[in-house]
């Protein structure tokens, strides 16, 4: 790379974009949730025994919870974990490094898209800060990963011209991204098919001069897909999206039946033709679709779910949104290949998300933030041409310097101090700091029951204690733990969790449970602490506030 303003800046973005997601990646977001452990644990599993958690040989995706999570991102962290150990920081670095990635690839996109390295800049930099793009990047999230094989297949077909390697890339590169993530399964055939028609003039083009080749291509990747197909056919590939599909929700159905039966004849044609699911489950989708474009979840409050959010912060800063309308109005102008392109990528990009009744959703329309950033950057550039006209550029340049600095540190402060006081049980703080109590404390006592007040307490206590030697010395042997792993029933989420393995036990406790335990370590949640038991230790939230009570019988 030959020295110039820009390369220096794109050089300085790259610096900022490392650091924003590297520094003190493994402890913050402040404690590590179960989806995090899952991935940890299960490539730790893989190394030490080539099998995962529940004895199954090197799989494609993993049972886990009974949620079957593709298992592609697990394979990325095995190599961290066999080099860094089994850590918070294994699980989080690829993720990271391909939330560094995709600040790297947005500017070469924005330069495909719009012709301008000046737009490139402002992409890369704006992602670099955002607020979605860093969340999201710095916690072990395969749709982080998801998203950055998605932009690579958008930029290699944009870029591929009458190249059909570059072609077989970016389908590659799609193929990737349907074995990190469930939500790219629905979204990627719209996302090509939208490609190939744009571009059908290429596309008829290879056909006809090159269609040996194309075939062979195609073959290739037909065999790369078939373990994907496999999973559909077992119903592996399909059974998170079956406990949160918006059609596993009855509201709309219930519905339905209510407003028919205020009719006096509620079996009319009428009132069937009037009152029927299919208008009520089309609303609901379209509610929910319409959710991701809201300026409450893009630039206010952001998803409701705690573990996905910062405390009164967005998915973007607020200020991004002054040159998103720019940015989308003057894209309607350009009618280019291109513009359609980012386009049809926005609209399609939201619709797996929309299928469930849990909306807007950061995690699973996260490939959003990236033609939502290239628009906003387009607006920036067109908001800059036009004060230099008017020169107020200066003051402009400062105006806008104060405004991104003030919600810029306004977050990070929300980030680093607030939200683990604010949100403690977001990212399950405190399982860290339990087991290695639990571990000093375990020999004294025949049975070890640990509340299930948060989330898959199993997952993680396999993590640390994976992790965290005993007073021994020794660390727990996955194969001594695979032949004991059973799931239980699943519940309303279609989610199902291990109730024990060798001495423990995980449930909610009672105080009638206490009572008749003998020899028994409780490890409470405050709400379970009984009245007339004394503490023998415990494990507080970054706020004070007690998150493990351990009591004895």
């Amino acid at each position: 790379m030959k020295f110039s303003i820009t390369n220096v800046l794109f050089l300085t973005i790259i610096v900022l974009a490392f650091t924003l997601r590297f520094w003190s990646v493994q402890n913050f977001p402040a404690g590590f949730n179960a989806d995090e452990a899952a991935i940890g644990y299960n490539a730790y599993s893989i190394l030490q025994t080539g099998k995962d958690e529940y004895g199954t040989f090197l799989p494609l995706s993993f049972k886990s919870f009974g949620d079957y999570k593709p298992g592609l991102y697990f394979y990325f962290v095995l190599p961290f974990v066999a080099v860094l150990g089994l850590s918070e920081f294994a699980v989080r670095f690829p993720s990271a490094l391909l939330g560094l990635g995709q600040v790297i690839l947005i500017y070469f996109l924005a330069k495909e898209i719009f012709k301008s390295k000046q737009i490139g800049l402002i992409s890369a930099f704006l992602l670099a800060i955002t607020p979605w793009s860093l969340h999201f990047s710095r916690g072990g999230w395969e749709t982080n990963a998801a998203t950055f094989f998605i932009s690579l297949g958008f930029y290699l077909y944009i870029k591929s011209d009458n190249s059909l390697r570059l072609i077989f890339f970016s389908i590659l590169s799609f193929l990737i991204s349907m074995y990190l993530y469930q939500s790219p399964r629905l979204l990627v055939p719209f996302f090509v098919l939208a490609l190939i028609l744009i571009y059908q003039k290429k596309s008829f083009n290879l056909i006809k001069t090159r269609l040996k080749s194309l075939l062979i291509y195609g073959f290739v990747l037909f065999i790369l897909s078939v373990p994907l197909i496999l999973q559909f056919t077992d119903n592996t590939g399909s059974a998170r999206f079956s406990g949160l599909s918006f059609f596993s929700d009855k509201g709309p159905a219930n519905r339905v039946n209510q407003l028919r039966g205020q009719h006096k004849n509620p079996g009319s044609l009428f009132a069937k033709v009037e009152h029927n699911k299919l208008t009520a489950y089309f609303s609901s989708f379209l509610g929910h679709y319409l959710d991701h474009f809201s300026a409450d979840f893009l630039f206010i409050n952001g998803d409701p779910i705690v573990r996905n959010k910062i405390p009164e912060t967005g998915q973007f800063y607020l200020f991004q949104s002054v040159f998103l309308l720019i940015g989308i109005l003057a894209l309607l102008k350009l009618r280019n290949k291109e513009s359609f392109i980012l386009v049809l990528w926005l609209l399609i990009a939201p619709l797996a998300s929309s299928m469930t009744y849990q909306t807007p959703n950061a995690v699973r329309s996260l490939n959003m933030v990236i033609p939502l950033t290239l628009i906003c950057s387009y607006g920036f550039m067109i908001a800059w041409n036009t004060v230099k006209k008017y020169k107020i550029k200066v003051l402009f340049a400062l105006i806008l310097t104060a405004v991104i600095s003030f919600e810029m540190i306004h977050y990070f402060e929300s980030y680093y101090i607030h939200t683990p006081k604010r949100y403690p049980l977001a990212s399950e703080y405190g399982f860290s700091q339990m087991v290695s109590k639990l571990n000093q404390l375990e020999d004294q006592f025949d049975k070890v029951v640990i509340t299930d007040r948060y989330d898959q307490p199993y997952i993680l206590v396999l993590f640390y204690k994976a992790n965290l030697p005993d007073k021994s010395g020794k660390k727990y042997d996955p194969e001594k733990y695979q032949p004991q792993a059973i799931l239980s029933e699943r519940d309303k989420f279609n989610f199902g969790t291990v109730r024990n393995f060798d001495k423990y036990e995980f449930h909610k406790i009672t105080n009638e449970e206490i009572n008749k335990g003998k020899d028994v370590l409780y490890i409470v949640s405050p709400e379970e602490l009984p009245k007339d038991r004394s503490i023998l230790d415990q494990v507080n939230f970054p706020n004070g506030e007690p998150a493990f009570l351990f009591i004895k019988t």
